[in-house]
């Protein structure tokens, strides 16, 4: 059983959490998915770094989760491992609107995009992630200021039941990502189901440091719950 977290030592905690490099497991509906996100991302008016793992998510969405920012390489990486179908023209759709870039889709985006076919590979997905969270992070100056979000793990746990993968596998890749942020001083969180499968949810859990759990059952409220790992601590349920 966690230990129930009062309110100071959760909060030094999470600080020293968010000082030395941390993950965070984000478990929501898909309604709890944006807010969370968004918080997790940093204040638009906060100098944060993004890089963005998309296995769900088209390029506009990705896009507009990190405006206001800059949208150049040292800002900004984004790693389209979603499937091909209408990516391409999504892609296309948002840069054209830009009035910024032209030509094949790599070049339309420029430095910052990165696009990687089989999700399944994770070899070129560990590659291009952190090749964005190296070019990225190269001039970053606090800790917390290089953030990665990687917007579904679902896509993984279903390859990982229908043997297209395997959980060593999935679990060697996931080690990587959250090292090279924990290395790089950021922030990374993860998104998955609050249906996925409970035996992975186990499996998996123990690479991040946080568990943040999203609840939007109430209508017009969403609530939150952190489990902290290290420590056991567990939040009460409260407002987001």
């Amino acid at each position: 059983m966690g230990e129930h977290a009062d309110v100071e030592a959760f909060s030094n905690e999470l600080a020293a959490l968010k000082r030395d490099g941390c993950n965070v497991l984000v478990v929501s509906d898909a309604a709890g998915r944006g807010p969370a996100c968004e918080r997790l991302l940093g204040a638009p008016e906060l100098d944060r770094r993004h890089v963005f793992l998309s296995t769900s998510s088209d390029v506009s969405t990705v896009l507009d989760r990190h405006s206001p920012r800059r949208t150049d390489a040292s800002t900004l990486g984004v790693v389209d491992a979603t499937p091909e179908h209408g990516t391409r023209s999504a892609a296309a759709a948002s840069a054209q609107s830009d009035g910024a870039f032209s030509g094949t889709l790599s070049s339309t985006h420029g430095a910052w995009y990165d696009r990687v076919d089989d999700f399944t590979d994770f070899e070129a997905l560990t590659a291009a992630t952190r090749d964005a969270l190296d070019r990225v992070g190269a001039d970053a100056e606090s800790p917390g200021e290089v953030r990665l979000c990687v917007d579904s793990l679902d896509p993984f746990f279903q390859a990982a039941a229908a043997g297209d993968v395997t959980e060593e596998g999935l679990f060697r890749f996931l080690h990587i990502l959250t090292s090279a942020v924990r290395e790089d001083d950021g922030m990374g969180h993860f998104h998955v189901s609050a249906g996925a499968d409970d035996d992975l949810l186990a499996t998996f859990e123990p690479l991040f440091g946080a568990t943040l759990s999203i609840d939007t059952s109430s209508p017009g409220t969403t609530r939150q719950r952190w489990t902290l790992h290290e420590s056991g601590r567990v939040t009460d349920w409260f407002e987001f």
